[in-house]
């Protein structure tokens, strides 16, 4: 890959409804990722998959790379952060009453490394970041801050997930491989909702003020999956897996569930595109009788198309 091609990609420009909204992000990188990745495995990356191969094991398989674009869409959340001091906080719609956005654009990469036929271990990684601005309808609790009827409230939500998990492939065939794959999700929250609060609830004559309430939350969740790759044709293969867990551990309790179903095509011998469908939900929640705790509910859809590497 000559130097004149590095620049012509990290000229890129895209249109600015594809930029991610006030996400501090270059909007422009995520969709630069995924053409640099593609045209190195259509530029430089060995000869292409002849006719005569007719096997997906003579293809490499040891280790793969992939990143690519992801879109989210139909986000669904839900969120409750009680008071030190007033109790129960009340229980948010994102969407409907912060007016969160509902969609997002993101990078997605990820890596698998086979230790043999039958064992590998895999990592994938990334992160969703929304914001809001709208007066609110009803009086909302956040935290200790009462946000008015007719208070302005810029909100801000960053959700990062972390994936690292263990494929055991139990059964392989020239056309069928199934996968069981425990694993641990790590979820990185932060939230900040800015806007007019209440000084005194209980006071007849309020008075108000701007007021913020920030939180972060990092949660660990241990999840066990199944999979299964299918190879429809010598070069396209189907994937599909789903992800399931409950856990109370100490003042935590929660579940994931998240269903993936994508097809790839092995353009060379070490490059393959994909495209899939990716649905998460989520519910965590912090109940102990401690002064304050929070509750947690989401769930989306995502539409991926990746490059990935094999080696």
């Amino acid at each position: 890959m000559n130097q004149t091609f590095i620049s012509f990609i990290s000229g890129l420009e895209m249109p600015a409804k594809w930029k991610v909204r006030q996400s501090g992000r270059p909007g422009s990188s995520v969709l630069r990722a995924f053409i640099l990745l593609t045209m190195l495995g259509w530029l430089s990356l060995g000869q292409p998959v002849s006719a005569e191969e007719t096997t997906q094991e003579e293809f490499p398989d040891r280790l793969k790379l992939y990143g690519g674009y992801q879109l989210l869409f139909g986000l669904d959340a839900t969120i409750r952060l009680d008071g030190s001091n007033t109790g129960f906080g009340s229980t948010v719609d994102l969407v409907d009453d912060f007016g969160l956005d509902d969609n997002d654009h993101m990078l997605r990469a990820g890596a698998r490394f086979r230790f043999n036929e039958n064992h590998a271990i895999a990592f994938a990684w990334y992160d969703i970041s929304l914001s809001g601005d709208k007066s609110i309808d009803d009086s909302l609790q956040i935290d200790d801050e009462i946000f008015q009827v007719g208070a302005r409230v810029q909100s801000k939500v960053d959700l990062t997930l972390y994936r690292l998990y263990y494929n055991w492939s139990f059964y392989r065939s020239a056309k069928t491989e199934l996968v069981l794959s425990p694993g641990m999700y790590f979820g990185d929250f932060d939230a900040k909702f800015k806007g007019s609060a209440v000084v005194d609830a209980g006071n007849i004559f309020q008075a108000s003020r701007s007021s913020t309430v920030k939180e972060s939350l990092f949660a660990p969740l241990p999840t066990v999956g199944v999979g299964a790759i299918y190879k429809i044709f010598p070069r396209l293969t189907a994937h599909a897996r789903t992800d399931f867990f409950y856990v109370s551990i100490d003042d935590i309790e929660g579940t994931i569930a998240e269903f993936y179903f994508g097809l790839e095509y092995r353009v060379f011998k070490h490059f393959a595109i994909g495209a899939a469908y990716d649905r998460i939900m989520l519910d965590l929640e912090y109940k102990s009788g401690k002064p304050k705790g929070w509750e947690l509910n989401a769930a989306w859809n995502s539409g991926i198309f990746y490059g990935a590497l094999y080696f």
